[in-house]
């Protein structure tokens, strides 16, 4: 995983050239986030990011900053996912970036370095759409795998719809076992990639189970006693009134009968009626084409406010 020569680091350079990379200190999380703000703006998730870098997932001997001046002005993270060996590369940036290609391109090397130093299985990175890491990340041999886009809505302008075709219930800790049990099978195939990347089926049906832990809430759509899908949503989670919504959830055999629109109008009534005014969801889209949920919520009035793209080494 060597990156080309033209762009390989020399550590030498880096004080030469004025800009020294070291590790992140346990103390210093607050600068990283700094930095992240700064250079991504409304791009960042910030906290998604405060969580990740709390989290297991998070090695500081894998956090590199780029200081210049004695100020810090980038970073970049190898973090972990739940199979072992498999590693990501995120928050590639640097403050003012399109003057700055060459600490962002000293920051990736030295990240590259490191994920040799852990012999990765799998490696792939994500990263807010914008430059220059796209173009980093493609001199150093990464291809776009999937988009990502964080899709919002204004419930304030959410109408109510009356729903006659499906008994929706909220899920209790005694009607939480039915949804477990199928959670995996309504993200196939589409989210195949990413159960694989949770550690599997077993792994993301526990992750699933512990939502409510989280602060998730969810409601269930039933025809007759058959379940037919199920949707959730954080209420509160990025401020008062702001909820992460967790997404809806049709099951194979009611796909493309409409239900899926009836749980985005049933879960916007439900936000509003908790005294949330906007939710907030990620989710991936293919490369050439949206997938099936990012249309579901663009048609039920979401609006894309970020996209970032998930690239993979060749």
């Amino acid at each position: 995983m060597q990156p080309p020569s033209r762009l390989r680091v020399d550590r030498r350079q880096q004080s030469l050239s004025g800009t020294i990379l070291r590790r992140v200190g346990s103390d210093e999380h607050n600068i990283l986030l700094n930095i992240l703000d700064e250079s991504f703006g409304q791009f960042l998730d910030r906290p998604g990011t405060k969580n990740l870098i709390s989290s297991d997932a998070f090695d500081p001997d894998g956090c590199f900053l780029a200081r210049e001046k004695g100020s810090d002005v980038g970073c970049v993270a190898v973090t972990s996912l739940p199979r072992k060996n498999w590693l990501v590369i995120r928050y590639l940036a640097a403050k003012h970036a399109m003057s700055r290609i060459d600490v962002v391109e000293k920051l990736l090397g030295r990240a590259l370095e490191y994920v040799e130093t852990k012999r990765a299985e799998f490696l792939r990175s994500t990263t807010p759409a914008i430059q220059p890491y796209i173009d980093v990340y493609k001199g150093f041999g990464f291809k776009p795998l999937r988009r990502d886009f964080r899709i919002t809505w204004d419930l304030r302008d959410a109408a109510d719809h009356p729903n006659k075709h499906v008994e929706i219930s909220e899920v209790s800790e005694k009607t939480a076992r039915e949804i477990e049990e199928r959670f995996v099978e309504s993200l196939r195939p589409y989210w195949d990639w990413r159960t694989e990347e949770q550690g599997g089926e077993e792994a993301v049906t526990h992750n699933f189970r512990n939502g409510p832990k989280r602060g998730e809430r969810w409601l269930s759509g039933h025809i007759g006693k058959d379940l037919m899908g199920f949707t959730g949503l954080i209420p509160d989670y990025y401020r008062a009134g702001d909820a992460r919504f967790r997404g809806a959830y049709v099951l194979p055999e009611y796909r493309g009968k409409g239900y899926g629109r009836i749980l985005m109008n049933e879960v916007s009534g439900w936000a509003k009626k908790q005294g949330q005014h906007k939710m907030t969801v990620y989710t991936f889209s293919y490369l050439d084409s949206l997938a099936p949920g990012a249309l579901l919520y663009l048609k039920s009035g979401g609006r894309i406010e970020s996209e970032y793209l998930q690239m993979q080494r060749a």
